[in-house]
């Protein structure tokens, strides 16, 4: 066919290739299809340290297997995280942190079905912070930890900036957010400020849910690469909280006309408006209050005021105050006066120059000369000064200025002043000495440095003995030069020369010593001896000959080190120089150099000393420890290097720190935390890996370089939270009600800690909405299964589900810390065929008894297999039904025990490998009868003079045959012989009555029956009842007396004369019948500080009685610790007790308590508990101290008594001994009397009277006893007195009879 000729077909020829064409149209359709990219990951810029994700996505038939490679392989790395997408097909890749060069590389995403595998590649480059270009993304305000209500909206807050602009997304646990597919609730801003930062990236979730919760990243991104923000997590949760302020307003004080900004936050839920007032003003309009934050500015403010921040929500209104004064600077002070003037100082005063008070004042001063700067003594609070530190004989100019809460006034006028004159602060300069004769020497030098007045003249000071006081020494005076000759010298002899100048005030310091040997020919001291160039193993010294023409052929050179040293000595020829090699770094050395000609050695120079340089350290930090503070950091520690092993000072440590493990063979590069300073000895290594092992080393450096490393230790962090979900999670459906479970574990590097267990929730889908809180099963690992690796896999059953239900299940895992992430939710249905609709029938037998009979369902689902029937029957009203399950085969069962009256439900259902089917339902009535039993008649009653209230249940459920339609109550009066009962007919919804119009005091029998609707059934045994006599009264001044901790003292009054014989007290669901005529009750055995409904009912009369009640609360145990108890010989029949500290503020007084046991030969009765004593009876026997002991009647030993008061509890008293802060009278202890000891509290209380016991306990020895045995104690503990005499007298009796037996 030619190029261009179009062919030409027929029409006939046309139909069957059209109907073929459309055929493979058909047919296709339903294909598979290979994968298809929807998302393609695009090439990234990240910085060192930072993260990326890149995000790859496809489809296809069937859904394709996304997957990431680096260099062809599976990527495989703590660092490197695939997470993939919770629908569809796709997997985010994640690197963090990112280490370069090792990331930099070619990321290929791969999807692949069974039809085709494509990829696609994506490039990472990664710039180091410091390196990073203009327009490189920052973050200038990540998202912070948000805490949200649910159904509010949510706004995570971002601002970038970078050029060109960054353009912001989100990541939630670390899946990218897509907006567009929320339906509009979650919308991401792009207009807007916060506290003046853009918030065009802020995250906006409205209507928040709890699906919201999780983990929230920020990215902005442009050309020139990307930057993720910090995470923070967005907890939503249901809370209400009145308002706070979060940031009250501060109070301020400006200069007249000034401006202020008083700013004022206040928190919430909801959150609260907020406005200002001044006095009754508001400042804020109604229709302008804003909420949570209001700031007021104020401007051109002339007078102080007070100004109100008021903060109102729903739940309550708060208020602040902000004082805002007006203030101006100070005046400046008067003139300073100069009152004393020295060589080093000078004092000055002034007057303030100020009505008001000033804070503080400054002194500024200076030399007058052409270079000086003022200098400032600061926060003085006197008007008079000595400044200090000034140099002798020189003019300086003062001026001060005053300081208040504004800030600085303007300085006073200055004073100018000199200082005195005082002694040169330094000798002369360059001493010299020559021999000029046999006996002559001349000795030049140069003025002094510091002369600090007028030079006098000098004193030339000579000796051959240095080692005699100064004052020993020839003396040579010199006026107006600076070069003398000295005669009379002794030849050959050594002289040591010292100068120093004076002035009118006095000698100034000595020069430094020079030699001079008194012999021509022989050299002199060498002149400038100093040193040069210096390292750390060697010191160049350098100096002048003496002369030129001396003819020295040697030099002598002496050193050693530090002042204790062994001394080196060297000889060396004609030189300026000398380098001494060979020492030690950081050590000091004294050095002294003499010259040599033919005629002898000269003159040692004196010494001078230099350390050398710094060096390295030569030995590593010692003794270094590491641990696990968090789960990203570890905390280290050390001692420094020997000292000798130093050389030199400290400037800091350095620690290195590397992976541990299958990271370090990866790779993983060594890491080294920011220098330690030397004053510290410990830090703390921060962003590690979770749960990792590390190698760490410290080696200490100078500021020359570091030492050797340390020996490295290997610690590990602590654990944390799983930072991932178990893996390959796949869910299968058992049944239509029950699923298995099976995942594997997380990858070592992400477990984060000892995986302790998993955690699988699953909760029900409907119309892609959770319904329903999640359901929770628990997997545990036992100690020996804790995970290592990642081969382990698991699985668990979920049963009792609903059939053809979806479901949406994840599992987590959890370390000690916590849970871990949640895998991606699956969702899957139970199976839902389950067999039809069986038939059912059931057929009476007799009056107790029914058959029930069933067939399978008529229509049955293809593929269901009959496995058996439930069958669920009871009477109609009792629940549960009765259950019960049968084989396929059967076919009836026989119900006995059938309740006459009574309808009852029949349910059956077919089973299935699906489950349980349809439930075919059957009731049966059986005919009623009369009832078979009696009304169960309460012996219990609420009787009065003339009514008796009566209880009754009606009889057993199955002797009632039918419903109970009325009930026929007979009473008559006890021995009434054959009068014929009195019958009632009573409703049958009713179970009690109350007759009345009886007799008092009188007793009447009664009986009940029941009916139905067939007739009446058999009477109850009769019950016998009584009225109380008419003989009664209403109880008056019902009311609490005193309170314990564990009793209640309850009174009341009668207003008539006749009492009735018996009240009841109520309390707690107890009662407690008491005696009327005793018109008061204790209760005891309560619960300490709880609070008590008591109610009091008496007998009542014929116009009827009251009942009363009164509340009150037990005291609490404020008496904890127990005072002790010690006992002393002299004075006879005292004991000391020692009271422990007691919290007062809540306590009224003290009271120690002295009880009186019995005597007798048995033994110890039991005692009452301290509080169920008479109270008032013991306080009222209380005896206040009086001026004569002899007023004082002796105490009755038979009862208790009170020996002691106190309004503050002292450390200890001696019972017979007085006391001064007690007010009651102390009273002595009988001889060989038993007691018992307690601390009585009374409280502060506005209600009844309250107080607290505690028993004394303690060794306690018989005062009367030469030894000290130590006490008896009753049942409870508590210690008595008096065995002693009795084990006395037992003994004498054994004697006796010994005697006697003896005898006989």
């Amino acid at each position: 066919m030619a190029a261009g000729s179009p062919p030409c077909l027929s029409l006939p020829a046309l139909l069957p290739l059209s109907t073929l064409l459309l055929s493979l149209l058909l047919s296709g359709s339903h294909a598979l299809s290979p994968p298809r990219f929807t998302k393609v990951p695009v090439d990234q810029i990240g910085v060192s340290g930072g993260v990326v994700s890149f995000v790859c996505q496809a489809t296809g038939d069937p859904k394709p297997r996304v997957s990431w490679n680096k260099k062809g392989k599976k990527v495989n790395s703590q660092r490197i995280e695939t997470i993939e997408f919770d629908e569809g097909a796709g997997a985010v890749l994640r690197i963090q942190p990112l280490r370069a060069p090792r990331d930099e590389n070619i990321y290929e995403c791969v999807a692949e079905n069974s039809e085709a595998e494509i990829n696609v590649n994506a490039k990472l480059s990664i710039i180091r912070e410091d390196l990073l270009p203009a327009g490189f993304p920052n973050i200038d305000m990540g998202p912070q930890l948000k805490v949200v209500e649910r159904t509010r909206t949510a706004t995570m807050l971002c601002a970038a900036s970078g050029n060109p602009d960054p353009e912001i997304t989100w990541f939630k646990d670390f899946l990218p957010i897509d907006p567009n597919a929320s339906n509009g609730r979650i919308k991401q801003l792009r207009s807007g400020k916060s506290l003046g930062t853009p918030i065009r990236g802020a995250l906006q979730i409205e209507n928040s849910e709890e699906t919201d919760q999780g983990k929230y990243e920020c990215v902005a991104s442009n050309v020139e690469g990307v930057r993720y923000s910090s995470p923070a997590n967005l907890y939503v949760r249901v809370r209400r909280v009145p308002p706070r302020f979060s940031i009250p307003p501060t109070s301020h004080e400006i200069m007249p006309g000034g401006s202020v900004n008083i700013t004022c936050v206040a928190v919430g839920s909801p959150m609260p408006y907020v406005k200002w007032m001044l006095n009754s003003e508001d400042l804020t309009p109604e229709d302008e209050m804003p909420v949570g934050r209001n700031v007021l500015e104020l401007n051109s403010v002339r007078e102080s005021a007070n100004y109100t921040c008021v903060a109102m929500s729903s739940l309550g209104i708060i208020e602040s105050v902000a004082q805002i004064t007006v203030k101006s600077l100070p005046k400046p002070p008067g003139t300073p006066m100069v009152t004393e003037t020295t060589a080093t100082s000078v004092t000055i005063t002034w007057d303030s120059g100020n009505p008001d008070p000033v804070s503080h004042y400054i002194i500024q001063y200076r030399a007058k000369t052409s270079d000086s700067k003022f200098e400032t003594m600061d926060s003085i609070t006197t008007t008079r000064y000595s400044i200090g530190g000034l140099y002798p004989n020189t003019e300086y100019e003062i001026r001060v200025s005053a300081f208040n809460t504004i800030g600085q006034g303007p300085p006073s006028e200055p004073v100018e002043t000199r200082t005195g004159e005082q002694a040169p602060a330094s000798p002369p300069r360059n001493i010299q000495a020559r021999i000029i004769s046999p006996n002559t020497m001349m000795v030049r030098w140069d003025e002094p440095e510091e002369p600090n007045g007028q030079i006098k003249g000098y004193r030339v000071y000579y000796s051959m003995d240095d080692a005699q006081p100064m004052s020993l020494w020839q003396i040579h005076n010199v006026q107006d030069s600076i070069i003398t000759t000295v005669q009379s010298l002794v030849a050959s002899e050594t002289y040591t020369i010292k100068v120093l100048a004076f002035t009118s005030v006095g000698d100034g310091p000595f020069s430094d010593p020079i030699h001079v040997k008194v012999l021509i020919g022989v050299p002199g001291q060498p002149n400038k001896f100093m040193v040069g160039a210096v390292s750390d193993t060697s010191i160049e010294l350098t100096w002048e000959p003496a002369h030129e023409k001396e003819g020295i052929i040697n030099y002598e050179l002496r050193y050693k080190e530090g002042s204790f040293g062994s001394q080196i000595t060297k000889t060396f020829g004609p030189s300026s120089s000398y380098v001494a090699e060979g020492l030690r770094a950081n050590t000091e050395y004294f050095f002294s150099l003499a010259a040599i000609s033919n005629k002898g050695i000269g003159a040692f120079t004196n010494d001078i000393s230099q350390k050398t340089l710094q060096a390295k350290p030569s030995a590593p930090p010692q003794d270094i420890k590491c641990g696990g503070s968090s789960s990203t950091t570890l905390l280290v520690s050390w001692r420094p290097p020997p000292v000798e092993s130093q050389n030199g000072a400290l400037a800091g440590y350095s620690v290195g720190y590397q992976v541990v493990g299958p990271a370090e063979a990866s790779g993983g590069e060594p890491m080294e935390e920011p220098a330690v300073p030397p004053s510290e000895n410990k830090v703390t290594l921060q962003r590690l890996e979770k749960w990792t092992q590390y190698r760490v080393t410290v080696a200490a450096f100078t500021e020359v370089g570091p030492g050797p490393e340390s020996e490295p230790i290997v610690c590990r962090t602590d654990e944390d939270v799983p930072g991932a979900p178990p893996r390959r999670v796949e869910v299968e459906v058992l049944n239509s009600t029950a699923l298995k479970v099976m995942w594997r574990s997380l990858l070592p590097g992400r477990q984060h800690g000892q995986i302790r267990g998993y955690q699988v929730h699953y909760v029900r889908v409907e119309n892609g909405e959770s319904r329903g809180l999640p359901l929770i099963k628990d997997v545990m690992l036992a100690d020996a299964q804790w995970e290592t690796d990642d081969t382990a896999e698991y699985e668990m059953v979920i049963g009792r589900l609903q059939p053809d239900t979806t479901y949406s299940i994840t599992v987590a895992a959890y370390t000690t810390k916590g849970d871990g992430a949640r895998s991606k939710p699956k969702l899957v249905v139970t199976k839902g065929a389950v067999p039809g609709l069986p038939y059912l029938s059931v057929t009476p037998v007799s009056e107790t008894s029914a058959v029930v009979r069933w067939d399978p369902p008529e229509a049955t689902t293809p593929g269901v297999e009959l496995q058996g029937y439930r069958l669920q029957f009871g009477r109609r009203d009792v629940s549960p039904l009765a259950t019960l399950e049968f084989a396929p085969q059967e076919r009836q069962y026989t119900v006995a025990s059938v309740h006459r009256g009574a309808v009852y439900l029949f349910r059956l259902q077919a089973k299935s490998r699906g489950g349980f089917g349809d439930e075919a339902s059957v009731e049966l009535s059986v005919p009623e009868n009369t009832p078979g039993g009696y009304p169960q008649m309460s012996e219990d009653s609420n009787a009065t003079c003339c009514s008796v209230q009566l209880s009754w249940a009606p009889p057993v459920l199955a002797e009632r045959n039918g419903a109970i339609t009325e009930y026929t109550l007979a009473y008559q009066e006890a021995g009434a012989g054959a009068a014929v009962a009195r019958e009632l007919s009573l409703p049958a919804s009713q179970s009690s009555y109350v007759l009345d119009g009886l007799r008092p005091n009188s007793a009447y029998d009664v009986k009940i029956r029941a009916h139905t609707s067939v007739g009446p059934g058999p009477y109850c045994p009769l019950v016998q009842y009584r009225t109380v006599a008419l003989q009664a009264d209403v109880p008056k001044n019902f009311t609490v007396k005193w309170v314990t901790k564990s009793t209640v003292l309850l009174t009341w009054k009668f207003t008539q004369t006749k009492f009735p014989f018996k009240c009841t007290i109520e309390y707690n669901r107890q009662k407690m019948d008491v005696d009327a005529r005793l018109t008061k009750a204790l209760v005891s055995n309560l619960r300490p500080n709880t609070t008590y409904e008591f109610g009091v009912t008496c007998q009542e009369n014929t116009e009827g009685g009251a009942r009363h009640r009164v509340i009150t609360k037990t005291a609490p145990a404020i008496l904890v610790k127990k005072p002790k108890l010690d006992i002393y010989t002299e004075p006879e029949h005292t004991l000391t007790m020692v009271f422990p500290p007691v919290e007062s503020k809540d306590i009224k007084s003290f009271y120690v308590v002295v009880v009186p046991l019995k005597r007798g030969s048995g033994p110890v009765r039991n005692l009452k508990s301290p509080d169920e004593m008479d109270l008032e009876e013991l306080l009222r026997e209380a005896n206040p101290k009086r001026r004569s002991r002899r007023q004082l009647a002796p105490p009755d030993q038979r009862k208790p008594f009170i020996t002691a008061c106190f309004k503050q509890l002292p450390p200890s008293f001696t019972v017979g001994a007085e006391h001064r802060h007690s007010s009651c009278e102390s009273k002595a202890l009988e001889p060989g009397q038993e007691y018992v000891f307690f601390l009585l509290a009374e409280l502060n209380t506005t209600a009844a009277k309250a107080f607290v016991f505690q028993p004394v306990h303690g060794h306690v020895h018989d005062p009367r006893a030469g030894g000290r045995p130590p006490a008896h104690r009753d049942r409870r503990g508590r210690p008595h007195l008096g065995v002693g005499p009795v084990l006395a007298v037992v003994f004498i009796i054994c004697i006796v009879i010994a005697i006697l037996l003896y005898k006989k």
